[in-house]
């Protein structure tokens, strides 16, 4: 029959006990307690993490994460690692809804509730397994959390150890010291399916997901080349955990365009700092190879932003803390944020260790004056690979116009003669009389590429200009222009709309050398310089479209 280690029996629902005449205790209900703090905001990975981050600071050099599914008993968590362990006092220490203070300050664990609040989000039944210093005996302490609503009080059961938990132990400590938290009645980490592949499906998904988690959280304990912190070995069901590098640090073409160290006074005798540094990653085409610009999740607008270590261990990543939206041209930019314990109080670290609160002055430091000059890099690299996308795709995508327009170009041209006299100048003859006429002359790039003209940009941020290629009448379109990006990039395989925008572009050209002469030349280029400013600033607010994004994400 199980032990249990209980508080001292009360039958009234609030205990109250007379201190100094006007003092009483109210102890609080077991039940809603312990049921109230399953709900602490919790996701499934930084619950294993936390009790990842118990093992680290028991000294463990190495964690094994084991997740069990079976049909009839649905699934089972295993952590075993090979720390200190635990003798009888310090498991019932570790049991206590808020543990003593650890000695190390420094300790990954912080507020003495993360294994209990951290396990029960997912679980109604939490044991701990371990074997301490003292002596070569395993003992095991249990929260069962029905049993506790039963007897409506903090009984803490002392089960017998099971050969199937003191194997895995012994597998992971190699029957040395250390330490297995098991999660039984998991009923929070995967809903019910009716078809059971589905359950499996989803899963996986689960586990692939929290190993990608472990990789990016403890990449400094992971990397065995990353001397800032002690090598640990972390296995997700048997598979090793390689370290996530999201600054891509190992890459020739990523650049640290900004670093510094910011000195912090928390009090006369206390002076702290943290370190901040700016990453611009490659883009897409930069990478070494296809699978290292896979591995690293470049270009994934997502992954820009923030990445906060504690003491050498990642709690928050992947955001701007309200400074910036998420858009595109930042998506290069990764930015490390290190502190050490010393800053808990001073940037609010929860209970969770997920998140930090900048104060007003760190704040603005960081948006006004150490992230300008790193943004621009970034937005610099992006528009550099986006220009070449964009002439990438668009280097077909006016076929069909060019075929279009050529075929009705002769009876739609009114008459209008170009005679090449110079070096872009023309004599030209239409409704207003024969001039010289100033005007950009080509030669053929492509084949049939003579009435359309993608370039790379255009004097004056213009979005179109005449021009004459091979002595036919022609205008040459900007694809740096921002309506050629937000307007044209999306559509430009759909080959109607194209040659529907093509078509209008190549009548205005068409109309201004039908019509200009000396006089009014200027006046047609300030019109074209006119409405390329104005259609920038109508699609300012388009949406970007995903051009180089990376398709494998």
């Amino acid at each position: 029959m199980n032990k249990m280690l209980t508080s001292e029996k009360n039958t009234d629902a609030v205990s109250e006990k007379e201190m100094d005449n006007s003092d009483v205790i109210l102890l609080p209900d077991p039940e809603r307690i312990i049921e109230g703090l399953r709900d602490t905001g919790y996701t499934f990975n930084t619950a294993v993490a936390d009790i990842i981050d118990n093992s680290l600071a028991a000294d463990a050099t190495k964690v094994d994460v084991i997740i069990n599914r079976d049909p009839k008993n649905g699934v089972t968590i295993y952590v075993a690692d090979n720390g200190t362990g635990m003798d009888a006092e310090g498991l019932r220490n570790a049991m206590k809804y808020g543990s003593n203070k650890r000695e190390n300050a420094a300790s990954l664990g912080k507020f003495g509730l993360g294994l209990k609040t951290a396990s029960t989000a997912f679980c109604r039944c939490l044991s701990v397994v371990s074997r301490g210093n003292g002596d070569s005996k395993v003992r095991k302490v249990q929260w069962d959390l029905d049993y506790v609503a039963q007897k409506n009080e903090w009984c803490l059961k002392v089960p017998v150890v099971t050969e199937d938990e003191l194997e895995l132990l012994d597998e992971t400590a190699d029957g040395g010291t250390g330490t297995l938290v098991v999660w039984e009645k998991v009923d929070r980490l995967l809903k019910q399916y009716i078809k059971e592949g589905n359950e499996i499906k989803a899963l996986k998904r689960t586990v692939d997901d929290l190993r990608f988690h472990i990789s990016m959280v403890y990449q400094r304990f992971l990397d065995p080349e990353d001397d800032r912190e002690r090598t640990v070995q972390i296995s997700v069901d048997g598979i090793p955990v390689e370290a996530w590098d999201p600054f891509c640090l190992k890459e020739e073409m990523t650049q640290l365009v900004a670093n510094e160290k910011i000195d912090v006074d928390i009090d006369d005798e206390r002076p702290s700092s943290f370190t901040v540094r700016a990453f611009v990653t490659p883009r897409a085409e930069e990478f070494s190879t296809p699978e290292a610009r896979k591995n690293a999740r470049g270009s994934n607008n997502d992954m820009q932003g923030f990445y906060v270590y504690r003491e050498n261990r990642l709690i928050h990543s992947g955001d701007w803390f309200g400074m910036f939206s998420k858009e595109p041209h930042g998506s290069l930019l990764r930015v490390e944020f290190s502190f050490d314990h010393t800053l808990d109080d001073a940037f609010n670290v929860d209970i969770k260790k997920s998140r930090i609160i900048l104060n007003e002055a760190i704040f603005d430091y960081l948006k006004n004056e150490f992230l300008p000059a790193p943004r621009r890099a970034a937005d610099e690299r992006y528009r550099k690979g986006e220009k070449k996308e964009v002439a990438k795709k668009g280097k077909d995508a006016h076929d069909a116009s060019n075929k279009n327009i050529d075929s009705k170009a002769d009876e739609l041209d009114g008459g209008v003669k170009t005679n090449i006299t110079g070096k872009d100048e023309v004599e030209l003859t239409n409704d207003r009389g024969t001039f010289r006429h100033k005007i950009t002359i080509r030669s053929q790039e492509k084949d049939g590429q003579t009435r359309i003209i993608p370039v790379d940009s255009l004097d004056d941020g213009l979005l179109w200009r005449p021009c004459i290629v091979d002595g036919d009448k022609a205008v040459e379109l900007n694809q740096s222009h921002p309506y050629y990006q937000k307007v044209y990039y999306p559509v430009l395989s759909r080959n109607v709309m194209v040659t529907g925008m093509d078509s209008l572009l190549w009548a205005l050209g068409l109309a201004e050398l039908a019509t200009v002469d000396d006089r009014t030349a200027d006046q047609y280029e300030e019109l074209r310089y006119r409405v390329s400013r104005t259609l920038k600033k109508l699609v300012a607010d388009l949406p970007d479209p995903d051009i180089g994004r990376d398709d494998e994400q």
